[in-house]
C-alpha cells in the first residue's frame, strides 16, 4: 500500500508537470515532511523553492499557484496554505483521517507495509564478531541495530537477507588455540598457564578448557607438537564460542538467514578475486609482497593483498567475501561495523570498484561505542584481560526488550550512554516499560469492554470513526497516519531510531485519551467507535514493537 506522503508526493509531482511540463523532472520526488511544530499542517513541502531558480518566478508566487492546483484533492486534502518564503502546508481531510483506523484494522500485522522497495534485493551484514570469545554490548549494539534494519527494509518492499560473516581464519584464531591449549593443560594440573603474547586471558577459556573431553581432544593431543595440537584447539574453540554466541543471540531474538565462514572462501573465491584484481591492472609489487593500488581511489595508502610468504591477507579474503555477494545478485549490501573499524571503509570502497562494482553497491555503517552506567559511573570492559560486560550478561541483568529498545534510541553513529539504573526500573521513567504498558492497557481495556457486553467491543472495525472529534482522539489518528511513512524513512535513512520515537509518541499521546475519553459506560455508538480507536491503537504500537523485536504484552 502507498503511504500518505507518496500519495501527497504523487499527486505534487502531477500538479507540477500539469502546470509547468517544463520543470516536471527538475522535482521528480518532491519532498513531503511533517512539519516539527503545530499549526502548519499534518505535513509541509519545499518544492516551490526548488522550482524557483529554474521557472524564475518567486516561490511564494509558486507555492501559490500549486495550492490553487491542488485544492480540487478534497478526497485526502481539507487545506493548503503557503507559508513562510514558499513553503506549502498540507492540512489532512476530515475524510482521509476518518478512514485510518479502518484501514489499521483491515491490514492488521501488514499496516505500515509498503512498496517502497520494490522487490529490491539487499543483504544487512551485521553483528560478525569474530568467534574468539563472547559477545559484547557492542555486539549487541550491532545486533539490534542490524536486526531492525533488515526488517525495516523488508516492511519497506526491499527482499532484505541478513547474514553473519564468522572469521575463522587467521592469526587470532591461532592465537585462540594456543590460548585454549594453555588453559587446557592448567585444568589437567600440569603447571599455570602461559598465554602467548596477545592471546586470550579471559576466564571464559578456563570453563571450555575444564569441560573438554572425548575423542575429539584426545586425537588432537596425540597429534605430538605443540602447533599441531593448537591447530585442532583452534577449530574446537572456534567451534564452542561460535555456538555460544549463536545461543545468546538466539536468546536475544537474533537470527541469521546464513553464517558464511571465511573459511569457505579459501583458496578458489580467493584466487579467483585475485586474478581479477591481477588483471584489471591494480596489483603493484613491492617488498616482496603483492599491494592493491587503492591510493588512485583516495586511500591513504596501498594495502597489501598477498604478503611476501605467499599467504593472501585478511583484506583480500573480505573483498572475496564481497565479490561472492556481488556474485549472488544484490542490488545493494550494507555492512554493520564496528567503531574500530573506521579505518577500513576507504580500503573497501576502493576494492569495489577496482572490482568493477558501482561505487554506491556497498555501504557501510558504523555502530558507535557503548557506555554502560551504573550508580552514574562507567561499567569497565576489556576483553583480552577477560573483564567484560557480555551480551548475555546485559539480556540476564535488564531483558532481550529492554536491551534493544534503548540501544535504538539513538542514531547508530552517535555514543550511547546506558544507563543501567533506568533501564532496570519498572515505571514510567523506563521508556520500554511505558510503551509496554500502553498495549497492555489497551489489550485491558479491549477485554473489560467485551466482558462488560459494551456494544460492537467484539468488532471494532465497525465503529463509526465519523464520531472520533476529541482533540486526543484526532491527535492519536494522525499518529496513526504516520507509521507507513516512518518506516519508509527508518530504512531509507538506516535511522531505526524514529521506530522507537514513534512507539513513546503514539504511548505518549495514548495515556491522555485513556483519561479523558471514557470507553465502557459510555454512549453505545460512541463507545464503539473508541473502541475501534483503542483497537487501531493497540495494533499500530504492536506493529512497531515487533519492527524492533519487542514483545506486545497483553498484561503487565
Amino acid at each position: 500500500m502507498p503511504t500518505i506522503e507518496s500519495e501527497l508526493a504523487g499527486r505534487l509531482r502531477d500538479t507540477i508537470a500539469g502546470l509547468w511540463p517544463e520543470a516536471a523532472d527538475l522535482v521528480p520526488d518532491p519532498e513531503i515532511a511533517v512539519p516539527r511544530e503545530e499549526g502548519y499542517g499534518d505535513y509541509s513541502s519545499n518544492a516551490a523553492m526548488l522550482l524557483a531558480k529554474s521557472l524564475r518566478k518567486n516561490p511564494r508566487e509558486i507555492a501559490g499557484q500549486l495550492a490553487d492546483a491542488m485544492g480540487s484533492h478534497g478526497d485526502l486534502l481539507e487545506k493548503i496554505e503557503v507559508a513562510g518564503p514558499g513553503f506549502l502546508n498540507l492540512t489532512l481531510s476530515r475524510a482521509a483521517l476518518e478512514a485510518v483506523p479502518g484501514r489499521v484494522l483491515a491490514e492488521g500485522a501488514a499496516y505500515g507495509q509498503s512498496d517502497t522497495g520494490a522487490g529490491r534485493k539487499l543483504l544487512v551484514e551485521f553483528v560478525s564478531a569474530n568467534p574468539t570469545g563472547p559477545l559484547n554490548v557492542v555486539n549487541a549494539r550491532a545486533a539490534a541495530f542490524g536486526g531492525t534494519l533488515a526488517r525495516l527494509f523488508h516492511a519497506a518492499g526491499w527482499r532484505s537477507s541478513t547474514e553473519f560473516y564468522v572469521n575463522d581464519v587467521g592469526n587470532q584464531i591461532d592465537l585462540l588455540g594456543q590460548s585454549l591449549l594453555a588453559r587446557h593443560r592448567e585444568a589437567r594440573g600440569q603447571g599455570a598457564a602461559v598465554i602467548p603474547e596477545n592471546g586470550y586471558q579471559g576466564a571464559y577459556l578456563a570453563d571450555i578448557a575444564g569441560q573438554l573431553a572425548g575423542p575429539e581432544v584426545e586425537t588432537a593431543l596425540a597429534r605430538g607438537t605443540d602447533e599441531a595440537i593448537a591447530r585442532d584447539f583452534s577449530a574446537i574453540a572456534t567451534a564452542r564460542i561460535l555456538a555460544w554466541q549463536k545461543g545468546d543471540l538466539e536468546k536475544y531474538g537474533t537470527t541469521f538467514d546464513r553464517w558464511f565462514r571465511q573459511s569457505e572462501l579459501y583458496p578458489d573465491a580467493v584466487q579467483r578475486t585475485l586474478a581479477l584484481i591481477r588483471e584489471r591492472g591494480y596489483v603493484v609489487e613491492k617488498d616482496d609482497a603483492e599491494w592493491l593500488a587503492t591510493t588512485r581511489f583516495g586511500d591513504d595508502q596501498d594495502r597489501v593483498l598477498v604478503r611476501g610468504n605467499g599467504e593472501p591477507t585478511y583484506f583480500l579474503a573480505d573483498l572475496a567475501y564481497h565479490a561472492d555477494k556481488h556474485a549472488r545478485g544484490f542490488d545493494h549490501v550494507i555492512d554493520i561495523w564496528g567503531p574500530d573499524h573506521h579505518g577500513h571503509i576507504p580500503r573497501m570502497q576502493a576494492g569495489m570498484e577496482i572490482m568493477g562494482f558501482d561505487k554506491k553497491w556497498l555501504e557501510v555503517i558504523i555502530v558507535q561505542q557503548v557506555n554502560l552506567l551504573s550508580a552514574g559511573l562507567p561499567v569497565k570492559m576489556s576483553k583480552r584481560a577477560g573483564e567484560m560486560v557480555t551480551l548475555a550478561d546485559l539480556v540476564d541483568d535488564v531483558g532481550k526488550d529492554t536491551a534493544i529498545f534503548f540501544f535504538l534510541m539513538r542514531k547508530a553513529s552517535s555514543h550511547l550512554d546506558f544507563d543501567l539504573d533506568v533501564a532496570r526500573k519498572t515505571s514510567d521513567e523506563n521508556p520500554v516499560f511505558y510503551v509496554k504498558y500502553a498495549h497492555a492497557r489497551i489489550a485491558s481495556l479491549l477485554k473489560k469492554a467485551i466482558e462488560s457486553g459494551t456494544p460492537g467491543a467484539d468488532n471494532p472495525a465497525a465503529g463509526d470513526s465519523k464520531l472520533l472529534t476529541h482533540p486526543t482522539e484526532i491527535t492519536l489518528i494522525r499518529l496513526l497516519t504516520r507509521l507507513p511513512e516512518t518506516i519508509v524513512g527508518s530504512a531509507i535513512h538506516r535511522e531505526c531510531h524514529r521506530i522507537t520515537n514513534y512507539l513513546r509518541d503514539l504511548s505518549a499521546a495514548f495515556h491522555p485519551f485513556y483519561h479523558q475519553c471514557r470507553v465502557v459506560g459510555e454512549e453505545p455508538a460512541l463507545a464503539h467507535a473508541r473502541i475501534k480507536l483503542c483497537a487501531a491503537v493497540k495494533q499500530a504500537l504492536a506493529n512497531g514493537m515487533a519492527l524492533i523485536n519487542v514483545d506486545a504484552p497483553e498484561s503487565m
